[in-house]
């Protein structure tokens, strides 16, 4: 298990230039397929995307802001609805793959941190 800290990206000037690339990057969030970005057309995956209907992804052509959190803290945010969100897939993302190690990522609950209910929870 990878334990990792919550924290708020704002990426500045990213992929600005190619406004698909930076489309492709943040649905890609949703699939856990960053890797695959430089062999593939961002076109051809976007146009995919929208043909099934997964539409949040051309939203982010104005701002992003990545939020890496818990889901429960996700369920929170979305749930008013003032932006577009897209969301890393529990369905779509296979984590027993290799490229994963094996292993899954949690978030660090930050109300456990330094106080003993930590140890538990990392057990």
């Amino acid at each position: 298990m990878i334990i990792i800290k919550p924290e708020v990206n704002v990426p500045v000037n990213e992929l600005s230039n190619d406004i698909l690339r930076k489309l492709e990057r943040y649905g890609r969030v949703c699939y856990k397929s960053e890797n695959l970005m430089e062999k593939s057309n961002a076109n051809q995956f976007i146009q995919s995307k929208l043909e099934l209907g997964h539409e949040s992804i051309i939203e982010h052509e104005k701002a992003t802001v990545m939020f890496i959190v818990d889901r429960g803290i996700s369920h929170e945010i979305v749930r008013h609805r003032i932006a577009a969100y897209s969301q890393e897939s529990t369905r779509y993302c296979n984590y027993s793959k290799d490229k994963f190690g094996n292993e899954i990522t949690v978030i660090e609950p930050f109300f456990f941190v330094g106080k003993p209910a930590y140890e538990t929870w990392k057990e």
